[in-house]
């Protein structure tokens, strides 16, 4: 294969692999710088043979191709060694990779440089079998730089080079392509190609300092779990003593079981005392700790809207003072090796979470959610009898403030050492209870309290006489109120005989204003003085003095009366204006000698009256109209 057909196999394109052929001087050249054919005049760099110099003309890419034919495939790898030493003696500038190191004693990793070199020898060799590529100075220190182009440096290189004691970097050109450029060449081995540390001295001091850190670092750890294991053993010995001797107090304790009234009420004193594994964690016997889950935490609700499952429960406990201390936050490693030592043992949280699942059982509390509740209709029980104790307490608080404020009312020798609490002790007659009792039951509760209001009241604010003494010392308290009533009855009587002669007077006046404002003289007193049968034989002024009902009915008759006057004078007014109309038309239409036996003479026609007195309508003025004509054309007109 030729060397163009073994760079396409190799790089997947038509790039070159060899470009450069040494010349007879040992220069190398560029395939651009030669003539076509062997007229290049070059050798392989690697091997010496002859290369024939392929060219555009040739319809390929320009590439040296071993005369024979057989490529020794060294040419490539030994162009770009040749071309780093080349670049160091143009531009002795390198750059140093990063390396760990030691910084006042810590291992860091301290950052690459860039730094002028010395070189002192293209190739080196010594005894121990180390050729470097490059034999530099830098930093006043001596370097071999190894150029990698197919193989880095293996395990047993790094080895002797770490004997050698000379540093060491590697440069790696495997990526660059076989036809780069002089300048890409010298710009990857000087800066950019990757280069990493083979050997130097600070690099294996802190590798030591990182090994000595880590063994020191094991060894301690070693000593904090051997003394953690001793710890942990003498806290497991400890636990499981202090298990039995709590087991051992706790049997001769009583319990107090509290609220234990109310639990059996409710029907739930059966479901405390259950003894579970780990009671003796806690300071008082089941029965308490347990009665206080059940009081606290599942019907006063104290977690508030916090999950009711056994760990912030025992937190709860905890803040009661009922688990013991050194039972309290028992990891799980120790409990199970102190479970292993004292088999009765479980912390207080497990004993906790066994009780809930007892409770479980006997359908006392259902789950919900992640945590539990008490059953729905035992909850509804309990609220019902927590809300009627309530109501008593209060009742009993009213009863006992209302008492002591009674006493404090009466003189000191009627009150004598009597409080409201001794009242509460003393016995209520009509249930021979003590009062306190009495007011406890659903009986007695509402007449006390109703006796002692109508007590305060009547000190309170001069109410009704109080009967009920309710075995208070009140008896002289009531008669001196009994007194003070019958005063202020009298006075009230008093108050209302002259209220009442004043509204008589008020009356009387009122009626007497209207009166004299449409009546006088004569007819005045008349009306005022009068009896009436339609007021019950009663004169209006005596009506009006009698009630209001009265004077209503009297100023009735006084308008009627008024209204009856002005309707006569109207009728007068108007007979009176006919009357003249009769009379002028009569003087008009007759001769003077007949004028007043017409006015004056009766006539069966208008009713046996007179022209004159029948003439007071507009009705009767026409018919004695007509009878003036009758007259008229009897007797004539006036002359």
């Amino acid at each position: 294969m030729d060397d163009h057909g073994e760079a396409r196999k190799s790089y997947g394109s038509d790039r070159a692999q060899l470009v450069y052929g040494r010349r007879d001087d040992d220069t190398l050249a560029h395939i651009s710088e030669v003539q076509r054919g062997l007229a290049c005049g070059c050798k392989c760099p690697a091997c010496g043979g002859r290369l024939i110099a392929r060219l555009k003309d040739d319809h390929v890419v320009p590439h040296f191709a071993h005369n024979d034919g057989e490529a020794c495939g060294g040419g490539p790898e030994t162009v770009l060694h040749l071309l780093a030493k080349e670049a160091f003696r143009t531009n002795p500038k390198m750059h140093l990779p990063e390396r760990l190191g030691l910084d006042k004693g810590k291992v860091v990793m301290k950052p690459g440089q860039e730094v002028e070199t010395e070189l002192l020898r293209l190739e080196y060799s010594d005894p121990k079998k180390i050729i470097p590529d490059l034999y530099l100075r830098a930093l006043s220190y001596d370097l071999f730089v190894e150029v990698a182009v197919t193989h880095a440096s293996d395990d047993t290189k790094i080895q002797r080079l770490r004997e050698h004691g000379t540093m060491a970097v590697e440069i790696d050109l495997s990526k660059l392509p076989r036809d780069a450029t002089r300048e890409q060449i010298a710009d990857a081995v000087q800066q950019s190609a990757p280069r990493r540390w083979l050997y130097h001295p600070g690099i294996e001091a802190a590798k030591a300092k990182s090994r000595a850190d880590e063994e020191k670092w094991h060894a301690a750890q070693a000593k904090r779990y051997a003394d953690y294991q001793a710890k942990h053993h003498r806290r497991v010995e400890e636990l499981a003593r202090a298990y039995a001797e709590a087991l051992t107090q706790l049997a001769g304790k009583n319990a107090t079981v509290p609220r234990y009234a109310e639990l059996q009420a409710i029907g739930l004193a059966e479901h405390v005392g259950i003894k579970v594994a780990g009671y003796g964690c806690f300071t008082v016997p089941p029965a308490d700790w347990q009665a206080v889950i059940m009081v606290e935490v599942f019907h006063d609700k104290c977690l508030g809207g916090g999950i009711c499952k056994a760990v912030p429960i025992a937190k709860h406990l905890e803040k009661r003072r009922l688990i013991r201390p050194q039972f309290q936050r028992v990891s799980r490693e120790i409990a199970q090796d102190v479970a292993v030592a004292e088999s009765r043992f479980a912390p207080a949280w497990k004993a906790i979470d066994s009780y809930l699942q007892h409770l479980l059982g006997k359908a006392v509390l259902v789950e919900q959610g992640y945590g539990v509740i008490l059953e729905k209709a035992l909850s509804d029980k309990w609220t019902a009898h927590t809300l009627a104790k309530t109501r008593r307490t209060a009742v009993m608080h009213a009863a006992v403030q209302a008492v002591d404020w009674i006493l404090d009312q009466l003189p000191e020798k009627e009150r004598g050492n009597m409080t409201g609490e001794s009242w509460l002790n003393s016995i209520h007659t009509e249930s021979g209870m003590t009062y306190r009792a009495a007011i406890q039951s659903e009986i007695e509760a509402a007449t006390i309290t109703a006796e002692i209001s109508a007590l305060v009241a009547m000190f309170e604010n001069g109410g009704r006489l109080a009967y009920a003494t309710l075995g208070l010392p009140v008896e002289g308290a009531i008669e001196r109120h009994r007194v003070q009533l019958g005063k202020q009855v009298e006075k009230v009587r008093e108050k209302q005989i002259q209220e009442a002669n004043r509204l008589r007077q008020s009356r009387r006046d009122r009626l007497c204003i209207d009166a004299e404002t449409e009546l006088s003289g004569p007819g005045l007193g008349a009306f005022l003085n009068t009896k009436r049968d339609d007021l019950s034989g009663m004169t209006p002024l005596e009506a009006a003095e009698d009630s209001e009902s009265g004077l209503a009915r009297a100023r009735s008759m006084l308008s009627d009366l008024v209204r009856q006057r002005a309707s006569v004078a109207d009728a007068d007014a108007e007979r009176k204006r006919y009357q003249q109309m009769i009379t002028a038309d009569a003087m008009r239409s007759l001769p003077p000698e007949h004028i007043d036996a017409f006015l004056n003479g009766r006539d069966d026609d208008l009713g046996r009256t007179t022209p004159l007195l029948f003439a007071r309508d507009e009705d009767t003025y026409r018919k004695a109209l007509k009878k003036l004509s009758e007259w008229q054309r009897e007797f004539g007109g006036p002359v």
